[in-house]
């Protein structure tokens, strides 16, 4: 029995200690955006279409904004929870002098009226719209950023997108929301990578090849895909988070 519970005993100080330094650990989130470009690419690539899904872009009506701001909410007070390290206090990031500074490798950040609606990154106040792209290695917004914030374990890189989706009933199209979360490690390493996404249930009419390009019909597909998809990835995230924190 003792050496029952010697064994427990150690094994309840393992645990613990092995939370300890998970808990020391500390990620920056440097990026928090959502693409107004619907992705097309299962529709086709005519030049109507095309013409279509810029329109939209520009359509001021065509606010997703909210649907952002409500993901960032959601993101930073039920999802930062279970992660297995800590996540910077967001004002040390967006009121860094160099972050602010700082010109995205892709040209995401470049325009001066990014946020406006006709813009096609939207991000949340303060945020820079940044793709990471591992590849670059030298030339990365990835090392760039922990270049930026030397004192974190990581960077971390979230955003919303969407893509049109044919649906079963012919020539109707639905709408597909995708959550991306990244984190690279202090030597620009991928921690891990997560991307989940959800379809609308409901949909719109595609004439001509075209879909209805209304924003008060696409809107609701695009809330609803996202409600779903957060809600998929919130179920998940933990232990996914927990499976590469140790790369960390």
């Amino acid at each position: 029995m003792n050496t029952f519970k010697r064994i427990a005993g150690l094994t309840a100080i393992a645990l613990f200690l092995g939370t300890s330094v998970f808990a020391q650990k500390k990620v920056a989130v440097v990026t928090f955006y959502a693409d107004k470009h619907i992705d097309f690419s299962e529709l086709g690539s005519g030049a109507g279409l095309v013409a279509a899904i810029g329109s939209l872009s520009e359509d001021e009506n065509f606010n997703l904004q909210p649907v952002l701001d409500n993901f960032h909410e959601t993101f930073f007070k039920e999802y930062a929870s279970q992660f297995p390290f800590e996540l910077m206090a967001e004002e040390d990031v967006i009121n860094n002098a160099d972050y602010q500074a700082y010109d995205s490798r892709h040209g995401e950040s470049n325009d001066e009226d990014r946020n406006r609606f006709f813009q096609r990154y939207l991000t949340y106040e303060g945020y820079k719209p940044m793709a990471d792209n591992v590849l670059l290695k030298k030339n990365s917004n990835e090392l760039a950023m922990l270049d930026i914030f030397k004192d974190v374990d990581g960077v971390m890189f979230v955003n919303l997108e969407y893509a049109f989706v044919k649906k079963t009933v012919p020539f109707t199209a639905g709408i597909q929301a995708y959550v991306s979360v990244r984190l690279y490690n202090k030597e620009g390493k991928k921690v891990f990578k997560i991307r989940k996404l959800a379809t609308s249930k409901k949909s719109v009419a595609i004439v001509a090849g075209i879909p209805i390009m209304s924003p008060d019909k696409l809107l609701p597909l695009c809330e609803n895909a996202t409600a779903e998809v957060i809600e998929d990835l919130n179920k998940k995230l933990k232990k996914i988070a927990a499976k590469s924190a140790k790369k960390l």
